[in-house]
């Protein structure tokens, strides 16, 4: 139906657009406007920090079970009104 200049248009389109996107894309100016300022990971500082020594799992333990009794306790008194 549509002869060979179609499908020579056809096969251009089909190798030159991803290299154009990619030559786009990939490029050194897209990166510093888009990417560059984009911030992966979160700063050290604010991570969660597991404990490490035995004295420190028990301390965090017993504030885990106060936190979870006090969520409970409060369970309790709103279903109680």
């Amino acid at each position: 139906m549509g002869g060979p200049r179609l499908e020579v248009v056809k096969f251009g389109f089909y190798v030159f657009f991803p290299v154009g996107v990619m030559l786009y894309f990939g490029g050194p100016d897209f990166f510093d406007k888009h990417v560059k300022g984009i911030k992966f990971w979160p700063d050290y500082e604010t991570t969660h920090k597991p404990p490490t020594t035995s004295d420190e799992v028990r301390e965090t333990l017993k504030t885990l079970k106060e936190q979870r009794e006090e969520r409970w306790r409060r369970y309790n008194e709103q279903q109680s009104k």
